[in-house]
């Protein structure tokens, strides 16, 4: 060591040790305080960006489960309408059954009437009543719908009908010769091909395009005259499924759940009445048909609802091991930066007591000239 006045590399030797003790212990500090391992991009960049993009997968998970959590709701308030629907058409049933019975006036028999018109008026009541959020659930709102605005729209034939999850304007064509069924989302240009058994003459089905959350609907539909060959028939969907996302990526990842309009028009008993025997025998037949049509709706709400069921605890578990994982690389590890820092402490302080004893040495060589 060099002993002149001029340099005292003792003091400089401990001002460089003091200097990097505090910076460690400054790194401890900020660590504990804000919980993270990672406080700057230097601490560990690969760690940082793997762990910050485990964030936003857990935060955008989190909000799909609240998505379910939301559409089980909605389901749930649908399903309750239709089950009140149900019981309505149940009493108008009992209603059509007591107006065929000789016993009673044409007077009586008006009464009945008058309940069972009053049934009618409940059931429109609650297609329009019951809402989620300002939105009337089983009135169509949150249904896939189509109208006939096409230049050439499929709908004219009686025998094909097409469904969308989506409003849009789609196209569907048919290759006699190959047996090759195409929907085209217009706007997007997305597309989707399948094979349909082109030697059936009497098709009756329904052809799903999943990839484009559409249907085609065939009912004794004769394939071999090709009827959608000539040029693509053009539907414009002018409604919409109930839409969910419940994962990471958008439109792969969503719900799309349809819930029909109900109301005495599309359950078809809108015209009937029991002021008659023979009106009644009509209505109890349609009667039928209305409630096996809402039956049918209600089953698949509930199909509905118990995927979501299982979204939720699927999520749940997904976001558990996702949030584990980001944890390991983002998160302090308290007892290790402890020690780290009560390590760094210590040095700070010995730095800063060589320190003073370094200032002294001057001092010592001092006297030497006395």
């Amino acid at each position: 060591m060099s002993s002149t006045f001029a340099t005292n590399t003792a003091s400089n030797s401990a001002v460089s040790y003091l200097h990097r003790n505090s910076t460690w212990q400054s790194s401890s500090i900020a660590k504990l305080s804000s919980g993270s391992r990672i406080v700057k991009a230097s601490d560990d960049a690969a760690s940082l960006a793997v762990g910050t993009k485990l964030k936003a997968d857990v935060t955008a998970l989190k909000q799909a489960s609240t998505n379910a959590s939301q559409a089980a709701s909605l389901l749930q308030i649908a399903e309750g309408a239709l089950g009140r629907v149900s019981d309505t058409l149940i009493r108008m049933k009992a209603l059509a059954t007591q107006a065929r019975s000789d016993v009673l006036s044409a007077t009586e028999r008006s009464y009945i009437d008058a309940e069972f018109t009053a049934m009618k008026s409940q059931i429109d009541f609650i297609s329009s009543s019951t809402k989620f959020n300002g939105v009337a659930v089983v009135s169509g709102a949150l249904g896939a719908s189509y109208d006939n605005t096409g230049a050439a729209n499929v709908n004219v034939d009686p025998t094909v009908s097409f469904e969308a999850n989506n409003a849009g304007t789609y196209q569907i064509g048919y290759a006699d010769a190959t047996g090759l069924l195409t929907v085209t989302e217009t706007g997007s240009g997305n597309a989707q091909t399948i094979k349909v058994d082109e030697t059936d003459t009497s098709f009756t089905g329904t052809v799903e395009f999943e990839g484009l959350g559409a249907r085609v609907i065939f009912d004794s539909y004769d394939l071999d005259t090709a009827g959608l060959t000539a040029a693509n028939e053009e539907v414009v969907v002018s409604g919409g499924a109930a839409v969910f996302q419940i994962g990471l990526t958008a439109s792969t990842d969503d719900l799309a759940v349809d819930i029909a309009e109900t109301t005495t028009i599309t359950l078809g008993i809108d015209g009937d009445s029991v002021g008659t025997i023979d009106d009644a025998a009509t209505a109890s037949g349609n009667l039928d048909t209305a409630i096996e049509t809402v039956n049918t709706q209600r089953a698949e709400l509930g199909a509905s609802m118990a995927r979501l069921e299982k979204v939720n605890e699927n999520l749940a578990t997904t976001i558990e091991n996702l949030d584990a994982a980001r944890s390991v690389l983002l998160d302090v590890d308290v007892a290790e930066e402890m020690t780290k820092f009560t390590t760094n402490q210590v040095m700070t302080q010995a730095a800063t007591a060589m320190l003073a004893q370094a200032n002294q040495l001057p001092q010592n060589l001092m006297r030497l000239m006395q």
